[in-house]
């Protein structure tokens, strides 16, 4: 057998006392691995780990959702749309104004729609270190997934049920929130929320949970009329305009 990159194709390397690797320049190059951010994830069988660059990482995702649910078009953004008491999207509006820095917290139907490969979420992949989601997010964009058809398949090379989407989206930057020790705050303006009318439990929690950090809510939909309680900048993850602002 002929080796078509001699020096290049494979390299010994130690995993140091911290489980630490250093990849020896050549096999990097070979790979298109430039110094800067990685993604470590665990390969298909024991002791195997690839380590790959953030566009890979989302491209392989992006391909084996599409493998699992082959016979359905946007998959996941049609499910997390079905949501009960969330309103139908909105015609993207302008010019991009989205702060250059600093967290976000985004609803489901972003990260829906970046899973999807839909264009329009494009700018989606390149916000995630800075996105923060909430739980209750989450648990729809697992609910739209189960919808969609995704089950555990089992199968090695294949999308091996739900965690493997959220392994890959937190290793490229996405952060859960966990504000369980702000339960009062957190909740008490939940519930102004629900009786202001949002129903869609994704969108609200990223409303509160955008309000009670001071940052800019990425969402999905028009945000309509909001309780004063409410401070957070609206932000449409299509063109990253602001599409809603405080008023108090």
């Amino acid at each position: 057998m002929t080796d078509t990159m001699p020096g290049t194709a494979a390299r010994p390397v130690t995993v140091d006392g911290r489980r630490r690797l250093a990849l020896p320049s050549p096999l990097a190059d070979a790979a298109g691995i430039t110094p800067g951010r990685a993604v470590v994830l665990a390969g298909d069988r024991p002791g195997e780990v690839r380590v790959v660059t953030p566009a890979a990482a989302l491209a392989r995702l992006r391909a084996d959702i599409a493998a699992a649910l082959p016979d359905v078009d946007r998959p996941l953004s049609t499910a997390v749309a079905a949501e009960p008491g969330r309103a139908p999207a909105w015609a993207p509006t302008g010019t991009s104004v989205l702060p250059e820095e600093g967290q976000l917290v985004t609803d489901a139907a972003p990260l829906a729609a970046l899973l999807d490969g839909d264009p329009d979420a494009d700018a989606v992949a390149d916000l995630l270190p800075r996105l923060v989601v909430t739980e209750s997010a989450v648990a729809v964009l697992f609910g739209a997934a189960l919808r969609a058809g995704l089950t555990v398949a089992g199968t090695p090379g294949r999308l091996d049920g739900y965690q493997p989407i959220m392994d890959t989206l937190e290793a490229l930057g996405l952060t859960v929130a966990d504000h369980r020790h702000e339960w009062t705050a957190v909740h008490i303006l939940d519930y102004a929320m629900q009786r202001a009318g949002v129903a869609g439990v994704g969108e609200r929690s990223a409303l509160v949970l955008a309000t009670h950090l001071g940052v800019p809510a990425l969402l999905g939909r028009p945000a309509g009329e909001l309780p004063g309680e409410v401070t957070a900048t609206v932000v449409d993850y299509r063109d990253l305009t602001v599409v809603a602002e405080p008023t108090n």
